[in-house]
């Protein structure tokens, strides 16, 4: 199922993506849709629909290229008036099933957020992308894999896209969950779960990923640098279309992979795309402790994603991680 508030925006911003023709339905709700039919997807709309009268357009097949044997909802809407992600989470929370596999995305909006609540800047042209999964995974071996599959996705969706490279200037994963190109960040990923009896029920993954413009952000240890992805590409560079597409198509195949073969294919393209593995690197702890910054070399990712480093035996499982000057790419 396609649903769509804004036509006019997505057939300029996603060409020849959607069909031309939608069903439009009535105000608020999809006439004839699922939401009489699937209260999760009803309660999306209502909870995505920031406008006192919306409208919406529908259609019972997803956009062309998208693997409709594996996602079933696509919501796509124009401004968000708050995070996706965070809707999908307030409703699973409630304990309201998923139909299946959900994706919306939003062309702007606002409220979107990194780790830790850390403002995520939403810019025309880049991918605001968040996930519902319908899950029955055994959670203490699919848990923390899960955490690792968008960003390994986004990798995978990158390399599709003809972005490759090696060392600290190709395309990887700053731990914990940032996206790097050429040492500056090009994107970040979140992932929450919720879990009964052992099983893991459901996953809410967010993805922002910028594809056309580089957000102005205030330089920091931490992000020195933001780039996108067109500005590493030949013009005229990749579609949001293309990337929306090529980012779906490798979650299903990582979260395939996981179900069918466990955890340990995802740790180990994890590792693989590691920029921290090997460099030197400080690491501090997000809440104020007075403890001073971890300092050395990362030797080695658990399979809890906790790092090893060459100051001592104890591990690091939590902080914000800084390359230091000799190791980072220079913008």
């Amino acid at each position: 199922m396609l649903l769509v508030d804004h036509p006019d925006d997505f057939h300029r911003l996603l060409p020849g993506l959607l069909p031309r023709t939608l069903r439009s339905g009535a105000p608020g709700v999809p006439e004839g849709g699922p939401s009489g039919t699937d209260p999760f997807v009803g309660e999306l709309l209502r909870t995505l629909d920031s406008r006192p009268a919306g409208r919406w357009w529908m259609d019972t097949a997803l956009p062309a290229g998208i693997e409709s044997g594996f996602w079933t909802t696509c919501c796509l809407v124009g401004r968000a008036g708050h995070s996706q992600y965070d809707a999908l989470r307030r409703m699973i929370g409630a304990r309201q099933e998923l139909p299946g596999h959900v994706a919306c995305l939003a062309l702007s909006g606002r409220g979107f957020h990194g780790q830790q609540g850390r403002t995520w800047e939403a810019a025309p042209g880049n991918l605001h992308l968040s996930l519902g999964l319908r899950c029955d995974l055994a959670a203490p071996d699919c848990g923390l894999a899960l955490t690792m599959l968008p960003a390994v996705a986004v990798v995978d969706a990158l390399a599709a896209l003809g972005v490759r490279g090696s060392g600290p200037d190709g395309p990887g994963i700053k731990w914990v969950n940032d996206i790097l190109l050429a040492g500056r960040k090009m994107g970040g990923v979140l992932t929450s779960v919720r879990s009964q009896d052992g099983r893991i029920l459901s996953a809410v993954m967010g993805i922002g990923l910028n594809v056309g413009a580089a957000p102005a952000v205030a330089p920091t240890p931490f992000t020195p640098a933001t780039t996108c992805l067109n500005e590493h590409l030949p013009p005229p560079g990749a579609s949001l279309a293309a990337v929306l597409i090529s980012v779906l198509q490798a979650v299903a195949v990582r979260y395939r992979e996981l179900a069918a073969r466990g955890p340990e294919p995802l740790l180990a393209a994890y590792r693989s795309a590691s920029l921290v593995l090997g460099r030197e690197v400080e690491i501090h702890q997000d809440h104020p402790s007075g403890a001073a910054p971890r300092q050395g070399r990362v030797l080695a990712i658990g399979p809890d994603l906790a790092l090893t480093l060459s100051d001592g035996p104890a591990p690091v499982t939590a902080g914000r991680l800084v390359l230091k000057p000799a190791d980072r790419a220079h913008p």
